[in-house]
């Protein structure tokens, strides 16, 4: 927090930013936020802990319960062991921390909707707020689990735009239509569905976002990548305002 504090100290910070830690920091979080309060200033706001549970799909390390197709036999990876991860967020949530984790695979996203659900019944409920991040192919059925504990879907749409080329030569073309950047799905399953940009992986510009999410479109293509998952205007409007700062 030293540098965000400093920026603000020497009023250099243009805008409000809410920080999110390496899980294994959790202790040193929760103690800050009990000497100093979740908000640090007007500007700065603590909000919990992050961990990664597989890669990405570029680099065929996102983790999926199929090969992928240019990789025969490597279903790409599985960064933490569940049980290590199921005790760290355990003690993150008993002690008030917001957790994001990341999931790009199917079963990366089945696994930790999986873990949720133990949580939720070994702690109780409460607004917790889980994150998902980037939760960007889905097992069938798996959009409507979103909705049951109300975890949010933290989503890029301009990353739709560097995998919609790609993902069928990387997953199959029939895979990657069933299971890809799932918006429309995500919404009508109760989840709460949040946009970000992931800078600077991707372009940081907010509009670019809410456009891509409503065409599904790519620079030069006629028609738009899986259309049933387009969203219209004030739903990706409310993803990327009122959502994202819920999120």
């Amino acid at each position: 927090t030293d540098v965000y504090e400093w920026a603000h100290s020497m009023g250099k910070m243009m805008i409000r930013v809410c920080l999110f830690f390496p899980m294994p920091t959790w202790p040193r979080v929760s103690d800050l936020i009990h000497e100093r309060g979740r908000s640090l200033s007007g500007w700065i706001h603590l909000g919990g802990v992050k961990a990664f549970l597989d890669g990405s799909l570029g680099s065929s390390s996102a983790w999926f319960y199929e090969p992928y197709e240019d990789v025969p036999g490597d279903y790409g990876l599985q960064l933490l062991d569940m049980d290590v991860l199921l005790n760290a967020t355990l003690e993150s949530d008993k002690s008030g921390l917001q957790v994001a984790i990341h999931a790009i695979g199917d079963k990366a996203n089945d696994m930790l909707l999986d873990m949720f659900d133990k949580v939720v019944s070994l702690n109780g409920t409460k607004d917790r707020r889980f994150r998902i991040e980037h939760a960007q192919h889905l097992s069938p059925g798996a959009a409507t689990r979103f909705g049951e504990h109300g975890i949010i879907a933290s989503v890029q749409p301009d990353h739709l735009l560097d995998d919609a080329d790609s993902a069928g030569r990387k997953i199959g073309v029939e895979r990657a239509e069933r299971s890809s950047y799932l918006f429309r799905s995500l919404l009508a399953g109760g989840a709460h569905l949040a946009f970000g940009s992931d800078w600077p992986v991707s372009d940081i510009y907010p509009l670019q976002a809410i456009r891509t999410a409503m065409s599904r479109k790519l620079p030069g293509w006629e028609a738009p990548w899986i259309s049933a998952e387009r969203l219209p205007l004030d739903d990706s409007l409310k993803a990327h305002t009122i959502s994202a700062a819920y999120a």
